[in-house]
This record gives C-alpha cells, sequence and structure tokens, in this order.
C-alpha cells in the first residue's frame, strides 16, 4: 500500500511539474521583449521598426522595447544580439547590410549571420536613388555613364554607409566606368557635399532623396530596385537606363539568437506577420519610403543564405573592403 502511495504521489507530482511547464510556455511573454536595431535612432530603419515593435507588444500583451545600438557599420548591434540569451526576449532587426554584407565587407566579424540566429520573418524593403547636383550636364541615368566613361576618374561619389559604396560600385561594375570614391562617415555627411557641389554622385536612400529633389537641391536619375517603387513611379529603374542585371534594394527583416525554442520563434513569427499585413502598418511603413515584403521564416532563411552569397560575389568582384 505505502509503495502504490508512494507512486501515485510521484505521478502526481510529475504532472504537477508538466502542468507547471506547460503553463510556462504558454505564458510567454511574461516580461518586455527587447528588439535590437544596429542603427541609429531617427533614421527610417528605425521608424520601421518602431512602428513594427508597438503593433507586435500589443498582439503579444508585452511591451517590445527597441534598443539603438549602432557602431562599426551595424557589428556592434548584431553581436550583441548572437550573444544574447535564445529565450525569446531578444530579437534582432537586421539588414541585408548588417546580417549579410558585412561579412564580406570586413575582414573579421564577430558573428556568423547564419549559425548565430534564426530567421523568424522579412519585413519590408526600401529602394535607392542614384542622384547628381543639378549643375553637373546630366539629366538621366545614360548621360551620367556616357560623361563618366568620357572622364574616367574624374568624377566622384560620396560613400557614407556601405549601402552607397555597395550600390555605386555594382553601377560601375556593370555599366564600365570608372568613377572615385570620396569616403565619409555618415550619408547626410555625402549629401551635404553633394548639394554644395563637391561630389557629382551619391546613391541615398529614396526616402531622403525626394524631398530634396522637390527643392531643387538635387535631380535624381534612377532608382536601383528592379521594378520602379510606388514610393516615386514616376523615376525610372537603372535597368530601364541601359544596365541589365542592375538591382540594389535594402531589406530588413526580424531574428532570433540561434537555440531559441521552436514554439517561440513560431509564435513571433506569426504575429510579425500578422502585423506586417495590417493595413495601417502597411501605410506607415510605405510613409517612410519602404515598401512591405511579409515572408515567414522558411522563406526568408532561403533569401537571406542567397543574399549572403550574391552580395559576396559583388563586393569581391569590386573590390570593396572596409577594416
Amino acid at each position: 500500500m505505502r509503495a502504490m502511495l508512494r507512486f501515485v504521489g510521484m505521478l502526481g507530482a510529475g504532472m504537477l511539474a508538466l502542468a507547471a511547464v506547460e503553463a510556462g510556455a504558454q505564458a510567454y511573454p511574461s516580461k518586455p521583449i527587447r528588439m535590437i536595431v544596429p542603427q541609429g535612432a531617427g533614421g527610417s530603419t528605425d521608424i520601421v521598426a518602431r512602428v513594427i515593435a508597438q503593433k507586435l507588444g500589443e498582439a503579444l500583451g508585452q511591451q517590445v522595447v527597441v534598443e539603438n545600438r549602432p557602431g562599426a557599420g551595424g557589428i556592434i548591434g548584431v553581436d550583441a544580439a548572437a550573444k544574447a540569451a535564445p529565450d525569446g526576449y531578444t530579437i534582432l532587426f537586421g539588414s541585408s547590410t548588417t546580417v549579410a554584407a558585412n561579412v564580406s565587407l570586413y575582414s573579421k566579424v564577430p558573428f556568423d549571420p547564419v549559425k548565430d540566429f534564426a530567421p523568424l520573418a522579412m519585413a519590408a524593403a526600401a529602394s535607392f536613388v542614384f542622384v547628381v547636383n543639378p549643375s553637373l550636364p546630366v539629366n538621366n541615368m545614360k548621360e551620367l555613364i556616357a560623361l563618366a566613361k568620357a572622364k574616367p576618374g574624374q568624377l566622384n561619389y560620396g560613400s557614407g554607409t556601405s549601402s552607397a559604396q555597395i550600390c555605386t560600385e555594382m553601377l560601375k561594375s556593370l555599366a564600365g566606368v570608372n568613377i572615385a570614391m570620396v569616403p565619409y562617415k555618415s550619408s547626410p555627411q555625402s549629401l551635404s557635399d553633394l548639394m554644395a557641389g563637391q561630389l557629382q554622385v551619391v546613391c541615398e536612400p529614396l526616402t531622403t532623396a525626394v524631398p530634396n529633389a522637390k527643392a531643387g537641391k538635387l535631380r535624381i536619375l534612377a532608382v536601383t530596385s528592379p521594378k520602379r517603387t510606388s514610393f516615386a513611379p514616376d523615376y525610372p529603374t537603372v535597368v530601364e537606363a541601359g544596365v541589365p542585371g542592375f538591382e540594389y534594394v535594402a531589406w530588413v527583416g526580424f531574428f532570433a539568437p540561434a537555440g531559441t525554442p521552436k514554439d517561440i520563434t513560431a509564435r513571433l513569427s506569426a504575429e510579425i506577420l500578422k502585423v506586417l499585413k495590417q493595413p495601417d502598418t502597411v501605410e506607415k511603413i510605405k510613409a517612410v519610403g519602404f515598401e512591405p515584403v511579409p515572408a515567414g521564416a522558411e522563406e526568408f532563411a532561403v533569401a537571406h543564405k542567397a543574399e549572403i552569397a550574391r552580395l559576396a560575389k559583388v563586393i569581391k568582384e569590386a573590390g570593396i573592403k572596409i577594416e
């Protein structure tokens, strides 16, 4: 009888423990979630992150706190996310630069963008545009390419971000032109010098280029996306200008540290996709020049690996390196 009672007691204790585990799993999240954004506050990427963070927090019943961790081209923030506890309380808002291009741009990074992360969902993509100072005697991309070929090495382009450098080096490679790079610490600095006439070309995010173009401070020649963007449909693509194969679009998406429980990553992925499809979320994302491109974890994982390989080839062929 005593043996039976002990068995019943152990069984009861086991069931209680199992129930506690299940209750704990169902309780996720039980505290605020940290969303690391490896860029500074106030930019278009940060704005998109905060729009989604607010909505995601409402869906999960816990606050999602955006933590800006800029520095070293985004490496500092991405590394912090990679080393975070894989418990579902830290997610990364990475980009095609910070979790794809950087492993080829820098001689060494402290993380593996594939092994150290579990993709959750792709969120949005942004196009860039090639802009020139209005005094430059070119009105479209074909004329810029012709001028660059007529004056090899005499035109300068500003590079305030990795994206600006990759974008222009791709153009140089595919169009067969020689345009000299002038490095800058930030995109606003290069854009300021372009408008002052100290540079001839900059590959700039569409969102900041359009207002300055409307003010007559610069001239937009072409967008870098494979198709015209709904944000500014009047501008032709670089492909339309006669450079086949050219495409540069910067995407952003969500990752969790590798090892995060699959039930948690599945929940986060599902909730993020729901948020991205809400009409007001779509409008807010479009308002800052991004196009929503929601994709689930599996599709995003494939796209992520493909982007790493594609950008590695571009960067190698162009000889781009940041030390």
